[in-house]
């Protein structure tokens, strides 16, 4: 029986969902011992002055007190990858907490093409109740002390170091998205083997489907727009509510440019993927390569090197993968 604590940090927009609630479960040889409540109490909401190590332990502790014979134990949570709406701060503070709780975990980096993960992520924004452009989104920090989107926190690279120099190389371990909508089986197969769960022999057919798809970027201008007359966690207080985002308006329309004759009619209108080829094209090419060199033969980043006009498509295939929900 393995007993060694898998910790799955995300990124965000990286299928983190799906393997929740669909991969790291009983039937596949893990149980989740903790979740984004018991990570966010313990790991995430501290204050540096009162962070106690001792929170998380103990939950973790009866976790594996309860742990039938022969599973994986588990914690999956991307919020201790930083929050990209606010640029990742924190994500280091989160490895160094977790070195402390749990020093001889191994540990899980899902991770995603930058030039597709960037439009996901706006695309989550819009879903929280944001209601700016993308122009605006992707600026960064909105003014001195306030923090917003920041770039770096997608060179993966600087992460993905920092756990292997707190954790050892040989104990962490990174899939790609892209991998998972190539190779489900085989992505799900090494991970097991990196866990050292001997019960996995693949996956369920019933567990094997599409979570949350975001909606089309063509809905983009109308639901920023409906964001500004909704309630949400990013605008709390609307001049006027007319429902609460992501449901209600949001919802209906969102649905609705989803099928024809929107889906049809505005296929080719892509606000955010256009502005994010635009802007970051190139900008991550130097991060992964170090994050090739990181991972040695074990890496596989070929699908993050995609000719531009493909982009948009892509992303569209692999966004019907495993989007979180709340995150």
């Amino acid at each position: 029986m393995s007993e060694r604590l898998l910790l799955h940090i995300g990124y965000h927009k990286t299928a983190t969902s799906w393997m929740q609630q669909r991969l790291f479960v009983p039937e596949h040889g893990y149980v989740q011992i903790a979740r984004h409540p018991e990570v966010w109490q313990h790991v995430v909401a501290p204050h540096g002055l009162t962070f106690d190590a001792a929170g998380m332990k103990a939950v973790i502790a009866k976790g594996l007190a309860d742990l039938p014979e022969g599973k994986v134990p588990v914690i999956s949570s991307e919020i201790l990858s930083g929050h990209p709406f606010f640029g990742g701060i924190g994500s280091d503070v989160y490895a160094r907490r977790l070195k402390e709780i749990a020093p001889d975990a191994r540990i899980l980096v899902s991770i995603r093409s930058q030039m597709r993960i960037l439009t996901s992520v706006y695309m989550q924004y819009l879903m929280r109740g944001g209601t700016s452009k993308p122009e605006v989104f992707f600026a960064g920090d909105p003014e001195l002390g306030f923090y917003g989107f920041r770039a770096e926190h997608f060179e993966y690279h600087r992460l993905v170091g920092l756990y292997q120099e707190l954790f050892g190389p040989e104990n962490v371990h990174v899939v790609t998205q892209e991998s998972l909508v190539r190779d489900m089986d085989g992505m799900a197969a090494n991970l097991a083997a990196f866990a050292g769960n001997a019960e996995f022999s693949g996956i369920l057919p019933t567990h094997r489907s599409a979570y949350a798809p975001s909606y089309p970027e063509h809905a983009v201008p109308i639901l920023r727009r409906i964001n500004k007359l909704q309630r949400s966690v990013l605008t709390p207080a609307p001049l006027i509510r007319l429902g609460t985002t992501p449901y209600g308006i949001y919802h209906a329309v969102g649905f609705a440019m989803r099928h024809p004759p929107f889906s049809t009619l505005l296929k080719g209108f892509r606000p955010v993927s256009d502005h994010v080829r635009k802007t970051f094209a190139g900008r991550y090419d130097d991060s992964n390569r170090k994050l090739a060199a990181l991972l040695g033969p074990r890496a596989d980043l070929t699908d993050f090197a995609v000719p531009r006009d493909r982009i948009a498509e892509q992303e569209e295939k692999s966004d019907a993968v495993g989007q979180p929900g709340t995150s």
